[in-house]
C-alpha cells in the first residue's frame, strides 16, 4: 500500500507527458500545414514545393488529423493535377498516387470532408479507376451540397468524366445551375467552362439543364 501514490504520481506523470506531447505535436502539425488550396475550375491546384515539403512535416506530426491529411493530399495533388502530359510521366504517376492514398486516409479519419471527396474524384479520373469517379462524386455532394466553393470544379468533372451517366449527379449538378442562374449569377463562367471542357453527353446534358431554367443563356453556350 505504501507503494500506491507512488505509483499514482508515476501514471499521473505519464499521462501528463502523453497530452503534453500531442498538444505540441497538434500545434506543430497546425502551424506547418500548407494553407488550403482552392481548386479552379480547369480541375487544377496551385503547386507549390514549399507547401508540398511543409506538408511532409505536417503529416509526420499529426497522422491522426483528417483535416490536416487533407491539406497534404491537396500538396501532393497539385503537380499531377496541373500536368496535361498524355501518357504521364512516372513521376505524375507517382505524385497521384501519394496524392490518392494521402486522401483516402484523411478520409478515413474525417468521412466528412466534401473538398477530400472532390479531390478523390479528380484523382480517380486521371487514372485507370474511373469508374469510382461517380461515388466520390456523390459523397462530395452528399457531405456538402451547398459548398459553393466547389460548384466551377464539381460540373467541370461532372460534365468531363463519365459520371455523367450517373442519374444522381445529374440531378445534383442540374442543382448547382439552378443555384447560378437564379441566385448566384456571378458563377455564370462556371457553367460556360463546364459546358466547353465537357464530353459530347456533358455538353449536350448542360445545355439541356441551362435551357430549361434561361434560354437566353444557353444560347450563349452554343
Amino acid at each position: 500500500m505504501k507503494n500506491a501514490p507512488d505509483g499514482f504520481r508515476i501514471a499521473t506523470l505519464l499521462i501528463g507527458i502523453v497530452l503534453g506531447w500531442f498538444a505540441v505535436a497538434t500545434i506543430l502539425a497546425e502551424k506547418l500545414s500548407p494553407k488550403t488550396q482552392q481548386f479552379s475550375q480547369d480541375l487544377t491546384l496551385s503547386d507549390s514545393s514549399a507547401s508540398g515539403s511543409m506538408a511532409e512535416w505536417a503529416a509526420s506530426a499529426a497522422p491522426w488529423r483528417g483535416d490536416l491529411l487533407a491539406d497534404v493530399a491537396m500538396a501532393r495533388a497539385a503537380p499531377a493535377l496541373g500536368t496535361h502530359e498524355s501518357p504521364p510521366s512516372p513521376e505524375m504517376i507517382e505524385a497521384r498516387e501519394r496524392a490518392l492514398a494521402s486522401a483516402k486516409q484523411s478520409l478515413s479519419l474525417a468521412p466528412h470532408s466534401s473538398r477530400t471527396w472532390l479531390l478523390l474524384a479528380m484523382l480517380q479520373n486521371q487514372g485507370q479507376d474511373r469508374q469510382s469517379v461517380a461515388e466520390a462524386l456523390r459523397m462530395s455532394y452528399l457531405t456538402s451540397a451547398a459548398d459553393v466553393a466547389l460548384i466551377p470544379a464539381r460540373l467541370s468533372l461532372i460534365a468531363a468524366s463519365v459520371s455523367i451517366a450517373d442519374a444522381d449527379l445529374k440531378n445534383l449538378s442540374r442543382g448547382d445551375i439552378r443555384l447560378i442562374l437564379t441566385r448566384r449569377p456571378e458563377l455564370k463562367p462556371a457553367i460556360t467552362n463546364a459546358y466547353l471542357r465537357g464530353s459530347p453527353d456533358g455538353r449536350a446534358y448542360i445545355g439541356q439543364a441551362v435551357r430549361s431554367l434561361d434560354p437566353g443563356f444557353a444560347a450563349s453556350l452554343q
